[in-house]
């Protein structure tokens, strides 16, 4: 009884714990990245005020939110050239304005914006480098001076001295400043420190004197007035670089004061306008606040389906006396068990990926991630669990079937978690193979060798037998993927798993959209994958790139798409790319193509591919999408009455960057009908989002070649 009462209180003491505040939603994320993108002038630079001048300090902070908030520039080319229009040679400073006169604030705001944007330029870099070097004297310049060396990842020339002058002005306890600022100027002179690989001595009190300076409100005042956006960011800097979080909630709740309807941000709650400072400002602290907690710090969502709608259990089933939606996330929440509870999905799925962010509250107790499962009679479920805590973290079990652990997590992936913050899940379902990573970190690598084990079924999660304990979800997202089919009528709408007629054959796969009826013609996309997707199974690369994107919503796809396989490259000089146009033709021949309207599109060596294919057979294609793969800038006058549209993330490594601007850059030159979009903050799956644009499919299916 006595034992029974304390698991009561504890139960209690649960779901008693305070309200968190949230991150910014995808639908907010995308109004801030919207707020920042059109403030770009036809100058390519940014305008601090609406139809203002361009500025390189606004330009800084626009790409910056653009970045945390995982937007585009809307012409990243133009922006390039304004800032590198904002040099001057003569002096090895930036101005805010081309021709404008150099300063130490801006020139480091413009090597900022030369590591935000890649624009490798050594001669630059080094020029402005000498400049902050020589003109940086007071401690505002000082400070500012060590973020531009910072961004750019070179050494102050005189960080000895700085530190030495920083360090001097300290108090006897270790901390700067006094009375109302004392969390200001500790927070900053201890971020500039840091930022130049100092250890702070006396770092205790530091952390004291930052954190005891937050304010009722949730944020930091400078002391000269009351909490704003820029004495909040100048001492969470500090906090951020150190590991130690203040008040995180209450942190979030006084930046969300400071959101305007326009999706902007005010530079303090009292602030009517939205500014891009205010909004560079209050988007970092959002992040640090996420990454402090351990959340990721954007959650991409493109091409993916939510399993849980932030607010109540619709599409799930379970006892709704244990599973409750609380600030947007889903919780399971345990008085004591004794036996275990699951909340299942009513959709059932075979072929995905599914990610999700958790946390174990206290590290304590035992849950999981059920997948390809089923309800037994009553409460439990059977199939594959990603299990979630105790000595089972990462590994795959096979719940109520064989009893067992499957696999055992890599050690890799153990050493990640955390045991009472948050963790991110990543589950990829694929045919009879099955991977698992914890936190970025590959988990669990399984190939199901018994074909009597079921391949699909539903989603569910555990709140396991024991102790009270409580279990948090949020962000469940599963991107269902296509699973071709030989059987069947290969006309019928749907994925088709086809061989070839051509030696050596090949097997490939034919989408089939809805309305075909072998009479009305179709447009055809010609697809090429990855390097990751290169083999025979013909399957594979239907499940990357363009078949989910179709899978997720068949009725807006009106097109017949064609997946081939290479088992190398997808160079049209190779037996790969030439079998790829062979392929094509014999969809053509089988099928209703409007062949005025054949496009071609690829992802990384799909990319590439794209670019050789196009240039190559330039009459055989109405349109190109290439996607994080550079073509040839020699080559594109052949291509230059196609039109064009490119993608790629600018977290992806530099020669896809680089390349897919080079060849661009030469199609413009041309006069060609090109558009170029980079995801800001995005690595190389930019094929998600580029898939998912609401404009893509009209845009490929409409023709418009130039004339010669």
């Amino acid at each position: 009884m006595k034992q029974h009462l304390i698991g009561l209180l504890a139960w209690l003491a649960i779901l008693a714990s305070h309200a968190e505040a949230q991150s910014l939603s995808v639908i907010d994320r995308n109004e801030t990245a919207q707020f920042a993108a059109s403030r770009q002038n036809p100058d390519g630079g940014f305008a601090a005020e609406p139809r203002g001048a361009s500025s390189l300090g606004a330009t800084t902070a626009a790409v910056r939110v653009l970045r945390y908030t995982t937007g585009s520039i809307p012409d990243v080319l133009a922006c390039l050239d304004f800032v590198r229009s904002c040099f001057d040679p003569e002096t090895g400073g930036f101005a805010q304005n081309p021709g404008g006169t150099p300063d130490v604030g801006t020139t480091a705001s413009g090597l900022m914006a030369l590591s935000e944007l890649r624009l490798a330029d050594e001669q630059l870099v080094s020029q402005a480098s000498e400049y902050l070097a020589t003109h940086a004297q007071t401690f505002p310049e000082v400070r500012i001076a060590i973020a531009g060396f910072e961004a750019v990842g070179r050494p102050s020339p005189k960080a000895e001295e700085w530190t030495r002058e920083l360090l001097d002005s300290r108090n006897d306890d270790g901390t700067w400043g006094e009375g109302r600022s004392l969390a200001f100027d500790t927070g900053g002179t201890a971020a500039a420190l840091l930022r130049m690989d100092h250890d702070l001595e006396r770092r205790d009190a530091v952390i004291q004197a930052i954190l005891a300076g937050q304010q009722a409100d949730g944020g930091w005042t400078s002391g000269a007035g009351g909490t704003d956006l820029s004495a909040s960011y100048r001492v969470m800097r500090a906090a951020y670089m150190m590991g130690s979080p203040p008040d995180l909630d209450a942190l979030r709740q006084f930046v969300a004061q400071c959101r305007r309807d326009d999706g902007g941000y005010s530079p303090s709650p009292q602030e009517k306008e939205a500014t891009l400072g205010g909004t560079y400002m209050a988007t970092i602290l959002l992040r640090w606040t996420d990454q402090l907690e351990g959340l990721p710090p954007v959650v991409e969502t493109a091409g993916f389906v939510s399993l849980f709608n932030g607010q109540d259990l619709t599409g799930w089933e379970g006892d709704d006396s244990l599973w409750f939606a609380r600030n947007g996330m889903l919780v399971g929440s345990s008085p004591g068990l004794n036996r275990n509870e699951f909340l299942a999905t009513n959709d059932r799925f075979a072929d995905f990926v599914f990610r999700c962010t958790f946390r174990l509250r206290d590290g304590a107790g035992n849950s999981g991630i059920q997948f390809r499962s089923e309800r037994l009679a009553g409460h439990e479920m059977i199939g594959y669990q990603a299990d979630i805590g105790e000595d089972y973290w990462g590994s795959l079990y096979d719940e109520s079937r064989r009893n067992r652990v499957l696999e055992r997590a890599s050690e890799r992936a153990r050493t990640s978690i955390r045991l009472d913050g948050w963790n991110q899940y990543v589950i990829r379902a694929m045919g009879d193979q099955i991977r698992l990573s914890l936190n970025g970190v590959p988990s669990v690598d399984y190939v199901e060798s018994d074909p009597k084990i079921p391949d699909a079924g539903r989603f569910a999660v555990q709140l396991h037998s024991g102790g009270p304990m409580e279990i948090q979800f949020r962000d469940l997202l599963v991107q269902p993927l296509p699973r071709p089919r030989l059987e069947g009528n290969p006309e019928t709408p749907g994925f088709h798993l086809r061989t070839s007629r051509m030696e050596p054959k090949s097997r490939y796969t034919v989408f089939v959209p809805d309305g075909y009826d072998g009479v009305k013609l179709f447009p055809i996309v010609l697809f090429l994958h990855g390097a990751g997707e290169r083999g025979d199974d013909g399957i594979l690369p239907s499940q990357v790139g363009l078949g989910p994107s179709i899978a997720s919503n068949p009725g807006a796809h009106p097109y017949i798409a064609v997946f081939p396989q290479a088992r190398e490259t997808w160079s049209a000089a190779s037996p790969d790319g030439k079998a790829a146009i062979t392929i094509l033709d014999e969809v053509i021949a089988d099928y209703a193509v409007d062949r005025s309207r054949i496009v071609l599109t690829g992802l990384s060596m799909g990319g590439m591919g794209t670019w050789s294919l196009a240039t190559t057979y330039p009459d055989r294609f109405s349109a190109l999408v290439p996607i994080c793969g550079p073509g040839d800038p020699e080559r594109a006058e052949r291509i230059r009455t196609i039109p064009t549209w490119g993608f790629v993330g600018d977290e992806d490594r530099e020669p896809f960057v680089t390349g897919m601007r080079e060849i661009v850059q030469s199609l413009k030159a041309l006069g060609a009908p090109v558009q170029y979009t980079e995801y800001r903050g995005v690595g190389h799956n930019s094929w998600d989002r580029a898939y998912a644009e609401p404009e893509l499919v009209e845009w490929m299916l409409t023709p418009r070649r130039i004339a010669q």
